[in-house]
C-alpha cells in the first residue's frame, strides 16, 4: 500500500503579526480620537502579550470604535477571532480590511487560509494569488498555494511555488518537507530524500518528515535506512499508527514478516479502523503460508472500505492458495473493477 503524504500540516500563527500602532487613517475622526485609539490599541497589543486575548479584542473594538479605519486594529481583531476559533469574526474582520486597502497583503493571505482550512479551493487560491501579487516575497502564501496544487495534482506548478517559498524563507522546514512530496509524486525520489534531510535539518522535530524519508528509503529499497527514520519518527510520536505500520511495510519487503505483523498488530491497536494495517497483515501472513488469517484480514479491511481494491486483489489470491477459485476469481474481477491488476 502507497504512502500517503502528510503534507500542509503547519499552522501559521495569526497573532505574530500583531505589532504596535503606527500610522492611523485619520479621515474626519478629530486628533484627540486617533491618539485615544492609538493608546487603546497598544493597550489590547499588551493583553494579548499576556494571553488576555478577550481583554485584547474588547481593547480592538474600542479603538476601532474611535477610528472605524484603523486598518491595523482591524487587522488584530481578525487575527485574534481566528486563534479563538471565531472564523466568521475573523472573516468579517479580513473582508474590512481589505475593502479599506485591497492591497493588504496580510489580509488576502489570512482570509485565504480560511478558506483553505474550509476546502474552499477556488476562493483561497484567489486569494493566496492575490497576496503574491502584491508581494512577491510572501513565502506562506506561495506555501499555501502550492499545497492547493500538490491536492490538485498539478505538481509542476506545486514544486515551483515550493521552490519559491523556500527562496524566501531558506529555513521554511515545511516547505522541504512538501516540496520532497511533490518530487515523490514526479518520481525524483532521490531529490525527496534530500529535501526531507533538510526539512528535519531546519526541524528535528518533525516526526512526519522522518516518516516521509523512511518512505522514500523503502522506494529505494534501502529499508535499514527506512526502518531507522521511522523508529525516529515512532521516537518522536510514540501513537504514530501510520510510521508503525510503514515500519512493517518495509520489514515485509525486506522479508522479515513476522517482525512486520507485530508492526501491524501494533498499528491497529493504536487505530482499529486502519485498512491499510490489515491489508498489509494479510499480505504478510500469506507470505508465511497462513492463508485463512490472510483471508481474515482482507475481510476486515473489506469491511472497513469495501471500496479498498488491494484487499480484494490479496484475498483472491489468499483463496486461491486455499482451492476456492471460484471466490477468488470473484474478488479479482472486483479488483479490476476498483482499477488493480492481479
Amino acid at each position: 500500500m502507497k504512502i500517503k503524504y502528510l503534507s500542509f500540516i503547519a499552522f501559521f500563527a495569526f497573532a505574530t503579526n500583531i505589532t504596535k500602532a503606527q500610522d492611523v487613517a485619520v479621515g474626519d475622526e478629530s486628533a484627540i480620537n486617533v491618539a485615544k485609539a492609538e493608546e487603546i490599541y497598544n493597550r489590547g497589543i499588551e493583553k494579548f502579550n499576556t494571553q488576555d486575548f478577550q481583554g485584547a479584542i474588547e481593547a480592538f473594538d474600542s479603538s476601532i470604535t474611535l477610528v472605524p479605519t484603523f486598518e491595523k486594529a482591524i487587522f488584530n481583531r481578525g487575527s485574534v477571532k481566528y486563534q479563538q476559533k471565531d472564523i466568521l469574526g475573523a472573516m468579517d474582520d479580513f473582508n474590512k480590511v481589505i475593502e479599506l486597502n485591497p492591497d493588504s497583503n496580510k489580509a488576502h493571505f489570512f482570509r485565504g487560509r480560511i478558506f483553505y482550512d474550509q476546502n474552499n479551493k477556488e476562493k483561497a487560491m484567489s486569494d493566496f494569488t492575490r497576496a503574491i501579487e502584491i508581494d512577491n516575497t510572501n513565502a506562506d502564501a506561495y506555501y499555501y498555494r502550492g499545497g492547493l496544487y500538490f491536492l490538485d495534482e498539478k505538481y509542476e506548478d506545486a514544486l515551483k511555488d515550493f521552490d519559491n517559498a523556500i527562496k524566501n524563507k531558506p529555513n521554511y522546514a515545511y516547505a522541504y518537507n512538501d516540496r520532497g512530496s511533490v518530487k515523490r509524486m514526479l518520481n525524483d525520489i532521490d531529490g525527496a530524500i534530500q529535501d526531507y534531510k533538510k526539512a528535519i535539518a531546519n526541524d528535528g522535530k518533525m516526526f512526519f518528515a522522518y516518516n516521509n524519508l523512511g518512505s522514500a528509503y523503502r522506494i529505494n529499497k534501502k529499508y535499514d535506512e527506512a526502518i531507522t527514520n521511522y523508529n525516529k519518527a515512532i521516537e518522536l510520536k510514540k501513537d504514530y499508527f501510520i510510521a508503525i505500520n510503514n515500519r512493517g511495510y518495509a520489514k515485509h519487503e525486506k522479508g522479515d514478516y513476522k517482525a512486520a505483523i507485530e508492526d501491524f498488530n501494533k498499528a491497529i491497536q493504536l487505530d482499529a479502523k486502519y485498512v491499510q494495517a490489515y491489508n498489509n497483515r494479510a499480505a504478510s501472513k500469506f507470505k508465511l503460508e497462513d492463508y485463512e488469517g490472510s483471508v481474515e484480514d482482507c475481510n476486515k479491511a473489506i469491511n472497513l472500505q469495501a471500496d479498498f481494491g488491494p484487499a480484494y486483489l490479496n484475498r483472491g489470491i489468499a483463496y486461491e492458495m486455499l482451492r476456492e477459485d471460484e471466490k477468488a476469481c470473484k474478488d479479482w474481477s472486483k479488483a479490476a473493477s476498483l482499477g488493480l491488476k492481479n
